[in-house]
Protein backbone atom coordinates (compact mmCIF):
# COMPACT_ATOMS: atom_id res chain seq x y z
CA UNK A 1 0.00 0.00 0.00
CA UNK A 2 3.02 2.36 1.00
CA UNK A 3 1.28 5.35 1.16
CA UNK A 4 -1.93 5.03 -0.63
CA UNK A 5 -1.73 6.61 -3.95
CA UNK A 6 -2.29 3.34 -6.04
CA UNK A 7 -5.08 3.10 -3.29
CA UNK A 8 -6.96 6.31 -3.38
CA UNK A 9 -6.74 5.47 -7.69
CA UNK A 10 -8.81 2.11 -7.34
CA UNK A 11 -11.39 3.78 -4.71
CA UNK A 12 -11.88 6.73 -7.29
CA UNK A 13 -13.03 3.89 -10.03
CA UNK A 14 -15.43 3.05 -7.52
CA UNK A 15 -13.70 -0.51 -7.12
CA UNK A 16 -13.53 -2.52 -3.40
CA UNK A 17 -9.65 -2.18 -2.36
CA UNK A 18 -8.14 -4.82 -0.14
CA UNK A 19 -4.54 -3.06 0.76
CA UNK A 20 -1.36 -4.77 2.55
CA UNK A 21 1.12 -2.78 4.29
CA UNK A 22 3.87 -4.12 6.41
CA UNK A 23 5.31 -1.00 7.76
CA UNK A 24 3.17 -0.56 11.19
CA UNK A 25 3.84 3.34 10.64
CA UNK A 26 2.19 3.19 7.10
CA UNK A 27 -0.53 1.54 8.25
CA UNK A 28 -1.44 4.17 10.75
CA UNK A 29 -0.80 6.94 8.42
CA UNK A 30 -3.35 4.84 5.71
CA UNK A 31 -6.29 3.79 8.54
CA UNK A 32 -6.14 7.83 9.27
CA UNK A 33 -6.01 8.71 5.75
CA UNK A 34 -8.65 6.62 4.30
CA UNK A 35 -10.90 6.22 7.77
CA UNK A 36 -14.37 6.65 5.66
CA UNK A 37 -13.74 4.45 3.36
CA UNK A 38 -12.46 2.07 5.89
CA UNK A 39 -15.72 2.37 7.65
CA UNK A 40 -17.96 1.79 5.20
CA UNK A 41 -16.23 -1.15 3.60
CA UNK A 42 -14.68 -0.10 0.64
CA UNK A 43 -11.26 -0.55 2.15
CA UNK A 44 -9.29 -2.80 3.84
CA UNK A 45 -6.13 -2.75 5.20
CA UNK A 46 -4.53 -5.77 6.17
CA UNK A 47 -1.68 -4.86 8.34
CA UNK A 48 1.04 -7.91 7.34
CA UNK A 49 3.66 -8.55 4.88
CA UNK A 50 2.90 -11.33 1.76
CA UNK A 51 6.01 -14.00 1.76
CA UNK A 52 6.40 -17.72 1.16
CA UNK A 53 5.06 -18.89 4.50
CA UNK A 54 2.88 -17.79 7.62
CA UNK A 55 4.16 -16.79 10.69
CA UNK A 56 6.60 -13.72 11.40
CA UNK A 57 9.47 -12.81 8.88
CA UNK A 58 12.23 -10.01 9.59
CA UNK A 59 11.50 -6.39 7.67
CA UNK A 60 14.13 -3.91 6.52
CA UNK A 61 12.59 -0.39 6.88
CA UNK A 62 14.31 1.86 5.21
CA UNK A 63 15.42 4.71 6.77
CA UNK A 64 16.01 7.11 3.81
CA UNK A 65 13.39 6.13 1.80
CA UNK A 66 10.49 3.77 2.52
CA UNK A 67 9.16 2.52 -1.38
CA UNK A 68 12.45 0.79 -0.44
CA UNK A 69 11.81 -1.34 2.75
CA UNK A 70 12.29 -4.86 2.12
CA UNK A 71 12.45 -8.24 3.51
CA UNK A 72 16.20 -8.03 1.83
CA UNK A 73 18.17 -5.96 4.21
CA UNK A 74 20.68 -5.04 1.22
CA UNK A 75 17.34 -3.37 -0.89
CA UNK A 76 16.45 -1.77 2.43
CA UNK A 77 19.74 -0.27 2.84
CA UNK A 78 20.62 0.30 -0.98
CA UNK A 79 23.34 2.82 -2.07
CA UNK A 80 25.02 2.22 1.51
CA UNK A 81 22.06 4.04 3.45
CA UNK A 82 20.60 3.09 6.74
CA UNK A 83 17.67 0.80 7.79
CA UNK A 84 16.42 -0.83 10.48
CA UNK A 85 15.05 -4.41 11.38
CA UNK A 86 11.53 -4.83 12.55
CA UNK A 87 9.51 -8.00 13.19
CA UNK A 88 6.07 -8.80 11.58
CA UNK A 89 3.23 -10.77 10.63
CA UNK A 90 3.69 -12.56 7.44
CA UNK A 91 0.73 -14.41 5.08
CA UNK A 92 0.16 -16.00 1.77
CA UNK A 93 -1.14 -14.73 -1.20
CA UNK A 94 -3.50 -17.94 -0.84
CA UNK A 95 -4.65 -16.86 2.46
CA UNK A 96 -5.68 -13.76 1.47
CA UNK A 97 -7.70 -15.26 -1.16
CA UNK A 98 -9.13 -17.45 1.20
CA UNK A 99 -9.95 -14.35 3.62
CA UNK A 100 -11.26 -12.26 0.80
CA UNK A 101 -12.08 -13.95 -2.41
CA UNK A 102 -9.71 -14.26 -5.76
CA UNK A 103 -9.71 -10.11 -6.86
CA UNK A 104 -10.82 -8.50 -10.02
CA UNK A 105 -7.14 -7.30 -10.18
CA UNK A 106 -3.96 -8.08 -8.32
CA UNK A 107 -1.18 -6.28 -8.35
CA UNK A 108 2.18 -6.94 -7.26
CA UNK A 109 5.01 -4.88 -5.79
CA UNK A 110 6.59 -6.02 -2.64
CA UNK A 111 10.55 -5.21 -3.81
CA UNK A 112 11.65 -8.48 -4.96
CA UNK A 113 9.67 -10.43 -2.71
CA UNK A 114 7.17 -10.88 -5.96
CA UNK A 115 8.07 -14.70 -6.61
CA UNK A 116 6.28 -15.32 -3.74
CA UNK A 117 2.61 -14.03 -5.01
CA UNK A 118 3.35 -15.79 -8.53
CA UNK A 119 3.97 -19.33 -6.71
CA UNK A 120 0.74 -18.90 -4.99
CA UNK A 121 -1.59 -18.19 -7.93
CA UNK A 122 -3.76 -21.34 -9.24
CA UNK A 123 -5.91 -22.11 -12.64
CA UNK A 124 -8.56 -22.24 -10.93
CA UNK A 125 -8.54 -18.34 -9.17
CA UNK A 126 -6.67 -16.41 -11.28
CA UNK A 127 -7.50 -12.39 -11.20
CA UNK A 128 -9.06 -11.51 -14.43
CA UNK A 129 -6.58 -8.97 -14.34
CA UNK A 130 -3.05 -9.00 -12.91
CA UNK A 131 0.20 -7.07 -12.78
CA UNK A 132 3.80 -6.98 -11.85
CA UNK A 133 7.16 -5.32 -11.54
CA UNK A 134 9.35 -6.73 -14.53
CA UNK A 135 12.63 -7.70 -12.62
CA UNK A 136 13.26 -11.09 -14.18
CA UNK A 137 11.82 -12.74 -17.36
CA UNK A 138 10.45 -15.64 -15.51
CA UNK A 139 7.55 -13.91 -14.09
CA UNK A 140 6.62 -13.77 -17.76
CA UNK A 141 6.77 -17.37 -17.86
CA UNK A 142 4.97 -18.01 -14.29
CA UNK A 143 2.12 -16.30 -15.55
CA UNK A 144 1.91 -17.75 -18.76
CA UNK A 145 2.23 -21.31 -16.87
CA UNK A 146 -0.79 -20.94 -14.71
CA UNK A 147 -2.78 -19.81 -17.72
CA UNK A 148 -2.41 -16.05 -18.86
CA UNK A 149 -2.55 -15.88 -22.51
CA UNK A 150 -3.01 -11.74 -22.72
CA UNK A 151 -0.03 -9.37 -22.18
CA UNK A 152 1.59 -6.04 -22.24
CA UNK A 153 5.15 -5.04 -20.82
CA UNK A 154 3.92 -1.21 -19.56
CA UNK A 155 6.71 2.16 -19.45
CA UNK A 156 5.91 3.03 -15.52
CA UNK A 157 7.48 6.58 -16.21
CA UNK A 158 4.47 6.85 -19.13
CA UNK A 159 1.00 6.69 -17.97
CA UNK A 160 0.76 10.50 -19.21
CA UNK A 161 2.25 10.33 -22.28
CA UNK A 162 0.89 12.07 -25.16
CA UNK A 163 3.21 10.41 -27.61
CA UNK A 164 3.26 7.16 -29.74
CA UNK A 165 5.56 3.77 -28.64
CA UNK A 166 8.30 4.93 -30.88
CA UNK A 167 10.44 2.14 -32.03
CA UNK A 168 14.20 1.43 -31.06
CA UNK A 169 15.05 0.09 -34.76
CA UNK A 170 15.63 3.18 -36.21
CA UNK A 171 17.84 5.67 -35.71
CA UNK A 172 14.90 8.52 -36.33
CA UNK A 173 12.78 6.70 -33.92
CA UNK A 174 14.83 6.60 -31.27
CA UNK A 175 16.08 10.06 -31.68
CA UNK A 176 12.43 11.16 -31.34
CA UNK A 177 11.73 8.17 -28.54
CA UNK A 178 14.48 10.07 -26.50
CA UNK A 179 12.73 13.43 -27.25
CA UNK A 180 9.51 12.06 -26.11
CA UNK A 181 11.15 10.27 -22.84
CA UNK A 182 12.12 14.10 -21.59
CA UNK A 183 8.97 15.76 -22.55
CA UNK A 184 7.12 13.51 -20.38
CA UNK A 185 9.74 13.51 -17.69
CA UNK A 186 8.95 17.62 -17.30
CA UNK A 187 5.46 17.21 -17.71
CA UNK A 188 4.84 15.07 -14.84
CA UNK A 189 6.98 17.31 -12.53
CA UNK A 190 5.49 20.47 -13.64
CA UNK A 191 2.18 19.49 -15.86
CA UNK A 192 -1.24 18.97 -14.88
CA UNK A 193 -1.53 14.66 -14.96
CA UNK A 194 -4.38 12.55 -14.16
CA UNK A 195 -1.65 9.59 -12.67
CA UNK A 196 0.95 10.88 -9.66
CA UNK A 197 4.14 10.67 -11.14
CA UNK A 198 5.84 7.07 -9.17
CA UNK A 199 2.28 5.55 -9.02
CA UNK A 200 1.17 2.17 -10.96
CA UNK A 201 -1.09 4.02 -12.93
CA UNK A 202 -3.92 2.36 -15.05
CA UNK A 203 -4.83 -1.06 -15.51
CA UNK A 204 -6.31 -3.55 -17.10
CA UNK A 205 -8.31 -2.56 -20.78
CA UNK A 206 -7.11 1.12 -19.75
CA UNK A 207 -3.33 0.70 -20.58
CA UNK A 208 -1.82 1.95 -23.57
CA UNK A 209 -1.16 -0.33 -26.39
CA UNK A 210 -2.51 -3.54 -27.72
CA UNK A 211 -2.49 -7.19 -25.76
CA UNK A 212 0.33 -9.01 -27.22
CA UNK A 213 1.40 -12.50 -27.22
CA UNK A 214 4.40 -13.85 -24.50
CA UNK A 215 6.22 -14.28 -27.44
CA UNK A 216 6.02 -10.27 -28.27
CA UNK A 217 6.53 -9.30 -24.75
CA UNK A 218 9.47 -11.48 -24.69
CA UNK A 219 10.99 -10.58 -27.20
CA UNK A 220 10.96 -6.98 -26.43
CA UNK A 221 11.68 -7.41 -22.48
CA UNK A 222 15.18 -9.80 -23.49
CA UNK A 223 16.34 -7.02 -26.23
CA UNK A 224 15.87 -4.42 -23.15
CA UNK A 225 17.22 -6.46 -20.44
CA UNK A 226 20.42 -7.94 -22.29
CA UNK A 227 21.58 -4.57 -23.83
CA UNK A 228 20.01 -4.76 -27.20
CA UNK A 229 18.71 -1.04 -27.69
CA UNK A 230 18.25 -0.78 -31.18
CA UNK A 231 15.78 -3.70 -31.08
CA UNK A 232 12.12 -3.70 -29.43
CA UNK A 233 10.73 -0.13 -28.32
CA UNK A 234 11.59 -0.19 -24.44
CA UNK A 235 14.50 2.01 -22.86
CA UNK A 236 17.00 1.72 -20.18
CA UNK A 237 15.92 4.96 -18.93
CA UNK A 238 12.32 3.56 -17.78
CA UNK A 239 11.21 0.77 -15.52
CA UNK A 240 8.43 -1.73 -16.38
CA UNK A 241 5.59 -3.90 -15.27
CA UNK A 242 4.52 -6.94 -16.96
CA UNK A 243 0.72 -7.12 -16.94
CA UNK A 244 -1.18 -10.57 -17.69
CA UNK A 245 -5.06 -10.51 -19.06
CA UNK A 246 -7.04 -13.84 -18.55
Amino acid sequence: MNHGEDTAHYLSRDFRVIAVEANPTLVAENREKFAEDIAVGRLVIESCAISDHPGTIDFWVSDVNDDWSSFDREIGGRGGNRCHRIEVESVTLSQLFAKHGVPYYLKIDIERADRSCLECLRPEDLPAYLSIEAHEFDYLLMLWSVGYRQFKVVDQMRHNSRFPEFSNESAMSRSLKLAAWYADRINNKYGKVRHIRGGSGPFGEETSGPWQSVEDVAYNWLHYHKGFSKRGSLQKRSWYDFHAKL
